[in-house]
């Protein structure tokens, strides 16, 4: 009788290790070419059978500021070597390996070192046990070091090397430590953005995200183009060819100037007169009377003074009680805007603005500056903002008071201005910050491509 019951017990086994072999083998008859497809239950199994192989890249990047450990999980099919990137888990460090000069070489050399060290035991904190760091490659992305001196610049790589050549992760000069120009990082992060938005490999150039940012003076669109001929050459700052999933794509970042924050405004308020110096706006709230510089020009800027609405009071002693309010003049300050913004789109824009219809929309630069000091989205973790919230936002902006943001009504009235007229965003559209990527919760940005690429090719000088 118990050998009976054995007896069954092993068939049963036998019988559900073979069901479990069968289907493991049909998923790997499915063929994998997105990077980014969802690992299931049955690829865990597969990887707890041997027949997946787990595989971990680290990237540091490091600023001016701060640092941060990026490592990078990929699984790979034994079968026929398709593999997914599965997990990315950050250790973020509050200094920057960028180590500031010191009169003392060898003080700064030391404290080089101890930070470098700190970078390591990062790392180790996020690699699993089972885990032969000598298999893991490490990679360390530097910002631009032109406003270094050449000596010091040496002295830093010399020092990073020193101590990392003496880890035991998968590294070598040539190919661990680079530095990275704003050109590489749009490119990269472009890549990321449209690769962590998944599907990747079946997509067109004309489905895959745009990043949009200003600076103080234009705005700067990276996208992807399918026909790069129909656009201007003086609007074209950057142009590379990108091979995506085996098809060369051409990615451009194009320049619309007079948009960025400082520009703008100037052009707002002044209505294209430079050297009108008193300006009474319809963009500002009459409780406003400041000086503002920029480019030379000293501009007193003022509110007009009979410009309030009629309000009742929630709170206070005139609770329920109707009072005039000083307000900005929200739809005077948008016809102005709007006049502005679309003289700044001539026809040499038209393409553009059809190619970047119904895209999703990264937020870089002035433009995320500005959310997050509205509140709209966390500055360090950033976060999705819909446009409804940016629109309640500038109307809260250009009907309440505040001294300390007295200019957050044009500003913020150019960016939803221009984001509704060349984007194509309207009140139920969401903007998107590159923090995390909603769909994979990963970094959106070059760490992720860095990876990839040194996963599929290794630690080789790029």
């Amino acid at each position: 009788m118990v050998l009976l019951v054995v007896e069954r017990g092993l068939v049963f086994i036998l019988a559900t290790v073979a069901l479990l072999l069968a289907i493991v083998s049909f998923r790997g008859l499915v063929n994998l070419q997105d990077p980014m497809s969802e690992i299931g239950l049955i690829d865990q199994l597969s990887l707890l059978l041997g027949l997946h192989e787990e595989s971990h890249v680290i990237v540091v990047s490091t600023t001016n500021y701060s640092t941060n450990v990026h490592m990078f999980t990929f699984q790979k099919r034994l079968k026929d070597g398709a593999f997914f990137l599965s997990e990315e888990n950050v250790v973020h460090m509050p200094d920057s390996l960028l180590v500031p000069h010191m009169p003392d070489i060898h003080h700064q050399a030391a404290k080089l070192q101890n930070r470098c060290e700190e970078v390591l035991d990062a790392c180790n904190s996020v690699v699993p046990f089972t885990a032969k760091k000598a298999n893991i490659p490490l990679v360390l992305g530097l910002p631009p070091l032109s406003y270094i001196p050449k000596k010091e610049a040496k002295l830093l790589v010399s020092g990073l090397h020193t101590c990392l050549s003496a880890s035991d992760y998968d590294y070598n000069k040539d190919g661990s430590i680079g530095v990275l120009s704003e050109h590489k990082h749009n490119v990269m992060q472009w890549f990321a953005l449209a690769l962590l938005g998944k599907g990747l490999p079946f997509r067109r150039p004309k489905d895959t995200p745009l990043i949009a940012e200003t600076d103080d003076e234009n705005l700067y669109i990276t996208y992807a183009t399918a026909d790069v001929t129909r656009i201007q050459n003086s609007s074209i700052t950057m142009h590379q060819k990108v091979s995506v999933f085996g098809e060369a794509w051409d990615l451009v970042t194009v320049k619309i100037p007079g948009l960025g924050v400082f520009s703008s405004r100037q052009m707002v308020f002044t209505g294209g007169d430079l050297s009108k110096e008193v300006i009474d706006s319809p963009c500002v709230n009459p409780v406003v009377d400041r000086w503002w510089d920029f480019k030379g020009h000293n501009y007193h800027i003022k509110g007009i003074k009979k410009s309030v609405e009629e309000i009742k009071e929630k709170n206070g002693p005139f609770a329920g009680k109707k009072v005039a309010r000083p307000v900005a003049n929200f739809d005077d300050c948008h016809a102005v805007v709007q006049n502005y913004v679309r003289r700044n789109l001539g026809k040499e824009y038209d393409f553009i603005i059809k190619d970047l219809k119904k895209r999703k929309v990264y937020v870089r630069g002035n433009i995320f500056i500005k959310c997050s000091e509205r509140g709209l989205t966390d500055p360090y973790k950033g976060g999705s903002v819909k446009m409804k919230q940016f629109m309640d936002s500038l109307k809260h902006a250009c009907k309440v008071p505040n001294t300390e943001q007295p200019y957050a009504c044009v500003d913020m009235m150019v960016m939803g201005v221009f984001m509704e007229n060349i984007f194509g965003l309207h009140k139920s559209s969401v903007l998107y910050t590159v923090h995390k990527v909603e769909e994979t919760r990963m970094t959106g940005d070059w760490q992720v491509t860095a990876a990839l690429a040194v996963y599929q090719n290794g630690l080789v000088s790029y």
